[in-house]
């Protein structure tokens, strides 16, 4: 990602999985509970409406960017009970 190696594609099936998820918000009270109380938190109240354009109008140039800023922090190895 953090060098543009995705495409218009990848990016708009992102946005639109986020988006459908953002749908659910109002169905269950519990998420939204949730969603206005992280927004309460950080001071800034954004409208379920307002969330979707934001996700809508994010580019790529945007992603690159923020995935820049990204590092890689702990790696976890699983094994099995038989391994």
């Amino acid at each position: 990602m953090k060098n543009g190696e995705f495409s218009e594609e990848d990016l708009c099936n992102a946005k639109t999985t986020i988006i459908s998820t953002i749908d659910f918000i109002p169905d269950e009270q519990d998420t939204q509970i949730s969603y206005y109380f992280g927004q309460e938190f950080i001071g800034k109240i954004v409208s379920i409406d307002e969330y979707k354009k934001k996700i809508e109008n994010i580019t790529k140039g945007q992603v690159v960017e923020l995935a820049k800023n990204i590092q890689l922090h702990t790696t976890y190895f699983l094994k099995g009970k038989g391994e």
